[in-house]
Parts: structure tokens; sequence; C-alpha cells
């Protein structure tokens, strides 16, 4: 009676041996998986932050170019205002 026993445990280890082994992919396929999510994740943060900057950036060249044009208007009224200035000669006849 002690072969069958013995036959039924090892039958188990085999079986609990195979079952470790066989769970060891799918860890590591779960742990591969993690790794993406958590690459995706600061990747998706990264671009936020480009954005923002983006953003940012956008904004000022735009209030530098309003400001230039701006005081480019003011210069060609000042310069215009100069002109009108200037008394005009009458013609002798």
């Amino acid at each position: 009676m002690g072969t069958p026993r013995w036959e039924r445990e090892s039958a188990e280890r085999v079986a609990s041996e195979v079952a470790v082994v066989a769970g060891k992919p799918k860890c590591v396929s779960l742990d591969v998986e993690e790794t993406v999510l958590e690459v995706r994740a600061k990747l998706s943060q990264t671009e936020l932050v480009a954005k923002k900057v983006e953003k940012t950036l956008r904004m000022h060249t735009t209030e530098s170019r309003l400001k230039e044009l701006s005081q480019g208007r003011s210069w060609m009224r000042a310069l215009r205002g100069g002109d009108a200035a200037v008394p005009h000669r009458k013609k002798a006849l």
C-alpha cells in the first residue's frame, strides 16, 4: 500500500510544481503590462507639461506681437502728427 501513496504524493508534488511554473509567465505578463501603463502615464504627464508650456509661449508671443503693433501704430501717429504740425507755404501768385 505504500507504493500507491508514494505515487499519489509524487503526482501531487509534480502538479504543484507545474502550477507554480505555469503561473510564472502570467506574473511576468502582468509585470510587463504594469510597466507599460506606468510608462504611458509618465508620457501623458510629459505631454501635458509640454502643452502647457506651448500654450504659455503662444500667449506670450501673441502679447508681444500686439504690443509691438501698438507701439508701431503709436509711432506712426506721432510721425503723422509731426507732418500735420508743419505749416504749409502758400504759393506766390
